[in-house]
């Protein structure tokens, strides 16, 4: 059933314009993934918009060998060097500990998608303070399904004007 949702995701964001570049090898997922989203990782090496300023994370990313500018944990890296105090720091880490990011914007605003480890829902964080988030979709096949219908932040999605 995943395998239906993450092809007809692909298709969909190929269909807006975005690269979508299929995994050679099996992509090793990183710690503590759910199993859809490693399921999901596994299907591509490059997925982004065509200005490249909207990715979804991939293994590679999460390995720290990819080519980019941004590393996987970028925003909570930002969040810690903007921290005031060692509590405000311990609360940085305490989200994003149970926070990981799948996608990544800086189309405009900072922005990411991260997947809470502990419900699987689908959250959304935007500067300058990355850890106030909403859901966006209860589940990560949820999630796949909103993309699609374009109900989770069309503007994200859809290619740059």
């Amino acid at each position: 059933m995943q395998h239906n949702i993450h092809e007809r995701l692909l298709a969909h964001l190929a269909d807006l314009g975005w690269t979508v570049a299929r995994a050679a090898d099996p992509a090793t997922p990183p710690p503590g993934a759910h199993a859809a989203h490693r399921d999901f990782l596994g299907r591509y090496a490059l997925l982004c918009r065509a200005d490249e300023s909207v990715w979804f994370l991939s293994a590679a990313d999460y390995a720290g060998t990819a080519d980019s500018a941004f590393a996987w944990d970028e925003f909570k890296r930002l969040s810690l060097d903007a921290a005031l105090d060692d509590e405000g720091r311990q609360g940085i880490r305490t989200f994003w500990d149970r926070h990981l990011p799948v996608l990544m914007s800086v189309a405009g605003d900072y922005e990411f998608l991260a997947i809470d480890q502990d419900t699987g829902a689908v959250v959304h964080g935007i500067e300058p303070e990355f850890e106030a988030v909403t859901v966006v979709a209860d589940s990560w096949a949820g999630f796949c399904e909103a993309v699609i219908a374009g109900r989770v932040l069309p503007a994200l999605f859809k290619q740059a004007s």
